[in-house]
């Protein structure tokens, strides 16, 4: 027979864990999503912008549409920061990436063509512009449950 006026405890969920990201393991995560960010200076400031990408082996194809201060940028200076991430607002848990390298415009128009085809633009915008970008250095983070053991 059941007591009626005891009380069920109820399991407290583990507390998230955050580890750090081996190379390998940040690039596969940035594989299964399409945005990300890319950061550069404007106007002697930081500056940002959601951008498509895709992996192309190691490295990184980037489509954005055709703005000339990227554009410039990109031709003179070959060093470029990217942030991709997938965080669930209601859990906390997700991760996140950065990658740091050297970048420049896709020019070949053959190449470009098909990354085109690979990118998947911006809602509302289009792939005027591919970047390829070749991480140095490759850093990320991930939020997991926590699997409850002592």
């Amino acid at each position: 027979m059941r007591n009626r006026g005891a009380v069920q405890e109820q399991a407290t969920p583990p507390a998230p864990v955050s580890r750090e990201l081996s190379r390998d393991e940040a690039l596969r995560l940035l594989g299964n999503v399409t945005f990300g960010r890319i950061v550069f200076i404007s106007r002697a400031m930081p500056a940002l912008r959601i951008v498509a990408h895709v992996m192309d082996g190691d490295g990184l194809l980037i489509g954005l549409p055709y703005e000339p201060e990227i554009a410039a940028l990109l031709r003179r200076v070959s060093g470029v920061v990217y942030e991709a991430d997938l965080l669930d607002a209601a859990t906390r848990l997700g991760w996140s990436v950065v990658l740091t390298g050297r970048a420049g415009l896709v020019e070949d128009p053959q190449e470009l063509a098909q990354a085109r085809v690979r990118l998947q633009a911006w809602p509302g915008e289009l792939v005027d512009v591919v970047v390829r970008l070749r991480p140095e250095l490759v850093t990320g983070f991930q939020v997991a449950a926590g699997s409850g053991a002592p």
